[in-house]
């Protein structure tokens, strides 16, 4: 071998024993702060429960459409089971015990509300928004945690969430949908639209938006008694009784979604010794003329903001509110803010969704929060981002910037990342750490600054 041959074999040798390094430092750094639980320890007895919560609901069905009601029930069963077993829940005591305390005291004041066995899930997704599934279980998002201020707001979204229950809302509008499109009269109008010989598909997308309208009629409703009963409960209880209109303020000021914020990455990684590359920005031309475009995380059609309309909701909330003249301390939620945003963070890093770990925290970093965790996730992105790129498999796990969103914020996040080169991540890692070695004194911390230090010798 030449004496060049040698220096080039040598160099890669250093390289790839730099990298294995890598690895085994994520591993271990990831072991030691990470420790998440997507799949419980209980995973039978939470299965067994949504069994026997399906049997005792079919049990109790009767009329003419039983066994088309049944295979609704079991497909909703299906789909709970599937989302637990999708690592979509996490699993922890500290809103177990949050949301049961909160179940507990509501219940308490208001007897009418019988004895079950609730099922809490909490989803590790970023929209604040929470779920009756009918069946006596919960979902509540930590999105949640991060929009309302107080633990008052959040037991209204819980007194919301239990009096849909109550009202028996979901299986009522499971019943009620496959008594319509059951009916002589649909079926009558279905037979009618396979006839006609001109303006079929017209005819077809006019019926199906008939169907839908009368249904959305009828949530609207089922969300203004669902609103109503619901304050009944919460007046009874410890809670502020003005929080509730609050909460509903807060998801009427979340409409222009989880990434409103106009993030200046050019500013926030601008180093003394790395400036910042215009042309990391900019977005490659795309063949596609958009004028409509979807936001993949606004509220979905069946959340709690968008059935009716928010502001109504609120004026109706205000004028109950009124008549009652009770007004408590509110209690903190600051804690469980912090608990719900770490757990956020860290699973978002878990499942490798970087262009949404750079969004929320440069847009904590943004606000003036440089705390150690913010700038250790950072640091943490950073070198995830160099090994996926290493291992070419970040095209895989992070999405490129779709010319079809409506999130532009996020969109710029994701242009950047992928407009970044490896050797681009290697020294913006590098130089991240050195601006904000002062503010982070942890070991997680040190690993990774040491990681970017050996690459870039």
């Amino acid at each position: 071998m030449s004496f060049l041959g040698e220096i080039i074999f040598l160099w890669s040798m250093r390289r790839k024993l730099y990298f294995k390094i890598a690895l085994i430092a994520i591993f271990f750094c990831s072991k030691k702060i990470y420790s998440q639980v997507f799949i419980p320890s209980n995973k039978e007895e939470i299965l067994k429960s949504i069994d026997v919560a399906y049997d005792t609901q079919v049990s109790l069905l009767d009329g003419k459409y039983k066994s088309k009601i049944k295979k609704e029930y079991k497909k909703r069963k299906a789909f709970i089971k599937s989302t637990l077993l999708d690592s979509t829940f996490i699993f922890d005591d500290t809103y177990k015990t949050f949301v049961s305390n909160i179940v507990e005291e509501i219940r308490k004041k208001n007897p009418s509300i019988k004895k079950y066995k609730e099922t809490i899930f909490i989803n590790r997704h970023l929209e604040p928004n929470a779920a009756c599934f009918g069946n006596h279980s919960f979902m509540f998002n930590l999105g949640l945690f991060q929009l309302l201020e107080n633990e008052d707001e959040f037991a209204f979204i819980v007194c919301h969430e239990m009096a849909h229950q109550y009202l028996d809302h979901v299986n009522k509008g499971i019943r009620k949908r496959i008594e319509t499109v059951n009916s002589k009269e649909y079926k009558r109008k279905i037979r009618d639209t396979r006839l006609t010989i001109y303006g079929r598909g017209k005819a077809a997308r006019n019926l199906l938006k008939e169907l839908n309208y009368g249904f959305l009629k009828k949530s609207r409703k089922r969300e203004y008694e669902a609103d109503s009963l619901g304050l009944v409960f919460f007046s009874n209880t410890k809670y502020n009784l003005k929080s509730a209109y609050d909460a509903l303020e807060k998801l009427k000021k979340f409409d222009d979604g989880v990434f409103a914020s106009k993030i200046k990455i050019d500013s926030l990684l601008n180093f003394s010794e790395f400036k910042f590359k215009k042309y990391w920005l900019e977005e490659e031309e795309t063949m596609f003329d958009i004028e409509e475009r979807a936001d993949d995380y606004e509220l979905n059609k069946d959340s709690l903001k968008t059935h009716p309309d928010i502001e109504n909701r609120m004026k109706k909330v205000l004028d109950e509110i009124g008549s009652k003249s009770k007004t408590t301390k509110q209690f903190s939620l600051t804690e469980m803010k912090t608990h719900a945003m770490k757990d956020q963070i860290n699973s978002l890093l878990h499942f490798n969704q970087l262009d949404l770990v750079f969004y929320l925290l440069m847009k904590k970093l943004q606000e003036g929060e440089q705390t150690e965790f913010v700038i250790l996730k950072l640091a943490e992105a950073f070198q995830k981002s160099y090994v996926l790129k290493s291992n070419h498999t970040f095209g895989k796990k992070i999405p490129q910037a779709s010319p079809f969103s409506r999130e532009d914020n996020l969109n710029s996040i994701r242009t950047f990342l992928h407009n970044l080169e490896i050797r681009d991540v290697r020294r913006m890692g590098y130089h991240f750490c050195k601006q904000y070695e002062t503010q982070n004194k942890s070991k997680e911390f040190a690993v990774i600054k040491e990681f970017f230090n050996n690459l870039n010798k």
